[in-house]
């Protein structure tokens, strides 16, 4: 506490923001003067049910600040910002928290004897709104492209050293494959603080692109035809000393490695609704993108849904299908829970491959038991509804609330499709494209 004071006299804060992330994966915010500081360091009272978190008769919630999570947006320097954790009015962790559904993941994986880090990857498109109503990319640079074919590099950088004057640390910045697409790849981190620093990182990139008159999108796929954009997560496990778990010294993979792998790979479908929640998500999960459609894995196989990278000495595995629609907390409880039951259970995966799984026959595939992902947001959630993994790692309050409101969502989005494939994009991008 005293070093916070000191960081608000230091800085001349005169509004402290607290914020909070919903079920379905927006960050939400509430400030104050500073002078309330102490009497609301403890806390501040929110409407939980106007946010989506809970039903009317259900709705006081407490945002609780984690005092580790101090930060100063470049364009608020007299606003100071809080990560918050939500928690009842006697102070419980509150059940339809998604920051708390992670801890709690990440307890169980410390009590197990690990530490669980994340290095994202995150892709957006820059584009700009048309008198139409349509969204136009503003480049046409391809991967890694430079000056004249990057003309946005500067905003990247801005972005970027926002980033890092926030101590998120940054490893590679660069053009990405479609037009106006960019990605920023982070560092390693414990998986909450990870979580936490996609938040900001995304607020960021949305409002310094605001404040040049253009839109940062993490929408999955704007544009059929382009590459979709995705949220790769690095996973990293370690004993409590900082030992990589995952490496064998003889063998290069472990074999908590390959049960955790096994245990992702038994769980993929249903948890697909969670790391793919909306409709857009599906139209970029497609082959021919580098965009993970059958559930596989191997050593230094982009093409697989898992892939071991085979150009670094530390062990780990990426997971390749999440987009930016994701609630990041949420996605990263559930690859943790799904491997750490992997490892209890010793789930052997199906064997690896380097081959490019998307130019293997059906039956190729089907004799290696290599499956399909959904192949729509209404097939994931029928999948997340057989199985019972999901609702036991999330729990019933945040479960039936997805699940209803993404039901919902499918509808009208069949409606639209309905009418054409053209209206269904067109409703995507009007529901979707400057939220994601």
């Amino acid at each position: 506490m005293s070093e916070i004071e000191r960081k608000l006299t230091e800085y001349d804060i005169e509004f402290i923001s607290y914020q909070f992330t919903t079920i379905f994966g927006d960050l939400k915010s509430v400030a104050f003067p500073v002078e309330l500081w102490e009497d609301l360091s403890t806390g501040q009272g929110v409407d939980g049910s106007s946010l989506g978190f809970l039903h009317t008769e259900q709705s006081d919630m407490i945002a609780v600040p984690d005092k580790k999570t101090f930060g100063i947006y470049p364009w608020e320097p007299n606003v100071a910002h809080f990560i918050c954790d939500m928690v009842d009015n006697a102070y419980n962790p509150h059940p339809a928290c998604p920051r708390g559904v992670l801890k709690r993941v990440i307890k169980q994986a410390k009590d197990m004897g690990f530490l669980y880090k994340t290095r994202p990857e995150l892709e957006w498109y820059f584009v700009q709104k048309e008198d139409d109503g349509t969204y136009t990319p503003l480049d046409y640079g391809q991967y890694m492209d430079t000056h004249p074919f990057d003309p946005y590099s500067d905003l990247r950088f801005l972005i970027a050293a926002a980033m890092r004057d926030m101590h998120m640390g940054v490893k590679t910045i660069h053009h990405e494959c479609g037009p106006c697409q960019h990605e920023i790849e982070f560092t390693v981190l414990d998986a909450l603080y990870q979580a936490d620093n996609v938040q900001r990182a995304k607020v960021i990139a949305k409002a310094l692109s605001r404040f040049d008159d253009m839109i940062c999108t993490f929408m999955p796929k704007p544009y059929i035809g382009e590459a979709g954009s995705g949220l790769h997560v690095h996973q990293y496990l370690t004993d409590l000393d900082g030992n990589n778990i995952f490496a064998d010294k003889e063998n290069g993979i472990s074999d908590i490695l390959r049960y955790f792998i096994g245990g992702i790979l038994k769980h993929v479908n249903e948890m697909t609704a969670v790391i793919n929640p909306i409709t857009n998500s599906y139209k970029r999960l497609v082959p021919g993108h580098e965009a993970p459609v059958y559930t596989a894995w191997g050593v230094a196989n982009r093409t697989a849904l898992i892939r071991v990278p085979g150009y670094e000495k530390k062990a780990r595995i990426e997971y390749r299908a999440g987009d930016g629609a994701m609630n990041i907390y949420l996605a990263s409880a559930l690859l943790l829970a799904a491997g750490l039951d992997g490892i209890k259970k010793k789930i052997e995966p199906i064997e690896p491959t380097t081959r490019n799984i998307e130019t293997l026959t059906y039956d190729e595939r089907q004799k290696m038991r290599i499956r399909s992902l959904p192949g729509s947001l209404t097939a994931a959630l029928d999948l997340m509804e057989e199985g019972g993994f999901v609702k036991e790692v999330l729990g019933d309050n945040i479960y039936d609330i997805f699940l209803a409101k993404k039901r919902e969502e499918c509808k009208i989005a069949d409606t639209k499709h309905a009418e054409s494939q053209d209206i269904g994009l067109l409703w995507e991008h009007e529901y979707y494209l400057e939220r994601v």
